[in-house]
């Protein structure tokens, strides 16, 4: 179980912070962390004390509850997530409503596809 926890971690401050475009470094400097430090977060060799994880979860912008209660996802698409996140808050307020609109629209699409598709 703790393994598991450690590689969800690991997995989800690697995608985050590659999703910012941050290098190791840049997160080290940030969470006044060594690189060998975040190297070995990020190769789930440990977990971090929960100062440490907190400072990290707030300055890659995720949620307390992404950390503590990681899903099964596949690094790739939590990358995918944090680059998608990352570009919502460069969004002024008027943006980032039609972002949410296309996305929604682009949503809506893709389910009905999907539905015209199990019927054929």
């Amino acid at each position: 179980m703790a393994e598991d926890l450690k590689a969800q971690v690991a997995a989800l401050i690697r995608a985050s912070r590659t999703g910012r475009g941050m290098t190791q470094e840049d997160l080290a400097d940030r969470a006044n962390l060594s690189v060998q430090s975040i190297s070995a977060l990020e190769n789930a060799k440990y977990l971090p004390a929960l100062d440490t994880l907190v400072d990290l979860v707030e300055i890659l912008g995720l949620d307390v509850t992404d950390v503590v209660s990681p899903s099964h996802v596949p690094e790739r698409r939590l990358v995918q997530e944090a680059k998608a996140k990352s570009l919502f808050r460069r969004l002024d307020d008027d943006l980032l409503l039609v972002a949410i609109r296309q996305i929604e629209a682009l949503v809506e699409h893709a389910e009905r596809t999907r539905k015209s598709r199990k019927r054929s």
